[in-house]
């Protein structure tokens, strides 16, 4: 038995040796190819000392002084400017109303106001100094359009009801001829005096465009009918002498005489 392994004992060696043989070339080769990588790591953390240099910039935001001119921007005082819109006028114009009307029958005048400024003024003849005639003080909304109408014996155009017993504004009264043309009547009272019975008359171009502006709802204020003051203007006219001294002119044929 001995002497079969002693035998063998070669041939085991043999392999051995070719075992270990086989893997001392993969040792070798390896080694040299670990080394390289380690170098250039090294020189990258370097290029950390440039970062600080922007925190300087930090500094320039004190720019913040400039926006201390923001103060000048507290110059709303132009604003005040619009507040010379108020139109002459004695009375309250109104202008918080879009449209407003307001009726002096001491001047007979109707003033014709657009969020407070005075955009028409117009003669007016309102009522005579009588009791139950003279137009009372009032104010109220313009009603109805009621157009045209005859009362008291005449015709009047672009009638506008204001309040109770009928009291309108309307055009300047008028009587047919045969043709049918207009005569209007107490030409001389618009602007000048009351002359009406109770309503407001307006001379007939007015009262075409007192329709065109539609004043149904529209505001409107009659003043005082300064009864006594204008009892004492008819009686200083009353009482002035007729100075019709010299003869009196003979009318003209073309003249119509007021029926």
């Amino acid at each position: 038995m001995k002497s079969k392994l002693l035998a063998l004992l070669p041939t085991l060696l043999l392999v051995v040796l070719a075992l270990y043989a086989c893997q001392l070339p993969h040792i070798v080769t390896p080694g040299p190819t670990a080394t390289p990588p380690s170098m250039p790591t090294a020189t990258a953390t370097m290029t950390f000392t440039p970062s600080p240099s922007p925190a300087a910039t930090q500094t320039p935001v004190r720019s913040a002084t400039p926006t201390h001119t923001s103060t000048p921007t507290i110059t709303p005082t132009p604003t005040l400017t619009p507040v010379p819109t108020a139109t002459e006028f004695a009375e309250d114009t109104q202008p918080e109303e879009a449209r407003y009307i307001y009726v002096d029958q001491k001047a007979q005048r109707m003033y014709i106001f657009e969020a407070g400024e005075l955009v028409r003024t117009m003669e007016v003849s309102t009522g005579r100094p009588e009791p139950g005639v003279y137009t009372p003080a009032w104010e109220g909304r313009v009603g109805w359009y009621i157009g045209t109408f005859f009362a008291f014996g005449t015709y009047a155009d672009e009638g506008w009801f204001l309040f109770h017993d009928g009291f309108l504004v309307h055009s300047q009264p008028y009587l047919k001829d045969a043709e049918g043309n207009k005569i209007y009547q107490d030409g001389e009272a618009q602007g000048n005096y009351p002359a009406s019975h109770g309503c407001v008359r307006l001379w007939p171009e007015d009262a075409a465009w007192f329709t065109e502006w539609n004043p149904e709802g529209v505001l409107m204020t009659i003043s005082d009918p300064e009864v006594d003051y204008w009892k004492g203007v008819f009686a200083t006219m009353t009482a002035q002498p007729a100075e019709a001294s010299e003869p009196a002119e003979t009318p003209e044929p073309e003249a119509t005489p007021n029926p």
